[in-house]
């Protein structure tokens, strides 16, 4: 209104009134400001920061370790999973099979230098059966594909040729060719570099997820060696198997992935002697080293594959061969197939057992093959004797003219695949006799009864071979001929039952 003086804002009261802030809250709705951080507290915020880096980077140097060793590792075209070999494949959906493949055994060449094992894996991972395969075994490998990329012809030959000679894939063809199994992962070690896995793991269980025997990196090419005889090359192949898979296992445990040099050191060198399948990764060689290591004793079955005859030299071949009995074979793989267990009454007597090797088990339960006294009964003009170099010096035409000139009759000549330490003389059981005559006529030779090879009279003869003795009637038999029990006590306490 004109004449009335517009009143002005009262002023704060000192001590009265609390300005306001923006937002419509005062000064007194703020929170109190903190005090400043104490040198302990700042300490330790500092040491968790570190924490954090340092985890960051050890996460980052593991991953970028196991991509480094992964993408390092020789890889080869070899699975053919929906090959018409497969049987029944809707069996065979959630279990994993395992082709593992030892090269270069110690002390052998060319056939006898591959050592195939077959693991298969149920899906719960409950189960797991391993079956060593003869390398020397005559199979059918299919049409398959080379390691160059060429097509290769259907053909009869041991497993270590379709390796040798065609490549992994044909390997793979003709192990699914005889089992019927679905291979899935394709895994080669060099065993000239097993010893260092080993080593970079400061040594690692005989048996698989058990106490017992440790094994150092200079204890391996012994140990792969076979303490007797291996006629099959079973044996030979299951302890490499146990050394791969003890130390998988062993490199999963928490000491050796709490330090980063030992597992630098292992992935490594396993890099540098694994040969796997382009779909396997080190992450399936892991589950393959857990599966089996972390299993039970008991839950997991081992045996040789079912064989009818070996040193058998097919004809127009100096190679002998191991022969396998078809029909037990089909009946023990129908059995993983379909139950992922070995058939009874099989599955009893091998479940948690070595694959068993008659040349190393039968001569410790029989009789002694030469009592004190022992003299030749049958004269070398009614033996007939098979000739088998096992020396590597290609001996098989000076032994067996030697033995034809001093009478004996001379059957089979070729070369033996087995492993042999030493001069063999293997034989049936109906032919104790005939045997003893060539044991007599063969210093230093021991020996050996096996049902496999039926009536025949085998001389394998060993690197200690150092000639032939005169012999005839009531010539007497070295008691040396015996074989020694060691032999067998030791194959008997390589099992890991």
């Amino acid at each position: 209104m004109p004449g009335v003086r517009r009143s002005l804002p009262v002023p704060p009261i000192p001590g009265r009134d609390v300005p306001l802030v923006p937002g419509g809250a005062t000064v007194a709705d703020l929170p109190a400001s903190r005090p400043p951080a104490g040198p302990v507290r700042r300490r330790l915020t500092r040491v968790a920061l570190a924490l954090v880096a340092l985890l960051g980077l050890v996460t980052v140097y593991y991953v970028g370790l196991y991509f480094y060793v992964d993408r390092g590792i020789d890889r080869v075209d070899a699975l053919v999973t929906d090959g018409p070999e497969v049987l029944a494949p809707q069996l065979q959906e959630t279990s994993s099979t395992y082709l593992v493949v030892g090269t270069g055994s110690p002390g052998d060449t060319e056939l006898a230098a591959i050592s195939p094992v077959l693991a298969h894996v149920s899906g719960d991972g409950e189960q797991a059966v391993l079956v060593s395969l003869p390398p020397t075994a005559l199979t059918d490998t299919p049409v398959c594909r080379t390691a160059d990329g060429d097509l290769r012809q259907a053909m009869t030959e041991p497993f270590a040729a379709a390796l040798l000679d065609g490549g992994p894939s044909c390997l793979v063809r003709s192990v699914q060719q005889l089992t019927g199994l679905r291979v899935d992962h394709y895994v080669a070690v060099d065993l000239a570099r097993l010893p260092g896995m080993v080593e970079a793991l400061g040594g690692v269980p005989a048996c698989p997820g058990a106490g017992g025997e440790r094994l150092a990196g200079a204890d391996v090419a012994g140990y792969l060696q076979p303490t007797g005889p291996d006629v099959t090359g079973a044996a030979a192949a299951e302890r490499e198997q146990r050394v791969l898979v003890s130390a998988l296992d062993s490199a999963l445990t928490g000491s050796t992935l709490a330090d980063p040099l030992t597992l630098t050191r292992f992935l490594s060198r396993a890099g540098d002697a694994l040969t796997v399948d382009g779909a396997t990764t080190l992450g399936d060689l892991r589950a393959f080293g857990a599966a089996l290591g972390d299993l039970p004793v008991d839950a997991v079955q081992r045996t040789g594959l079912p064989v009818a005859e070996v040193g058998h030299v097919p004809s127009g071949s100096d190679q002998a061969v191991v022969v396998i009995d078809a029909t037990a074979t089909r009946q023990l793989f129908d059995a993983v197939i379909d139950t992922g267990e070995l058939p009874d009454p099989a599955g009893e007597a091998v479940a948690g057992a070595a694959p068993t090797d008659p040349a190393l088990t039968e001569p410790a339960a029989a009789a002694d093959p030469v009592p004190a006294g022992t003299t030749v009964s049958v004269a070398p003009a009614g033996v007939t004797v098979d000739v088998l170099d096992g020396s590597g010096a290609g001996r098989t035409g000076e032994v067996a003219d030697g033995l034809a000139a001093a009478g004996f009759r001379v059957g089979a000549r070729g070369v033996e695949p087995a492993t042999v330490q030493r001069t063999v003389v293997r034989y049936g059981p109906a032919a104790l006799e005939p045997a003893r005559t060539v044991a007599a006529a063969v210093p230093g030779a021991v020996l050996v009864e096996t049902d496999l090879v039926g009536t025949a009279v085998q001389l394998v003869v060993g690197p200690d071979f150092t000639g032939l003795a005169p012999v005839d009637l009531g010539t007497p038999v070295p008691t040396t001929a015996a074989p020694d029990p060691a032999v067998a006590e030791a194959g008997a306490a390589s099992s890991c039952s």
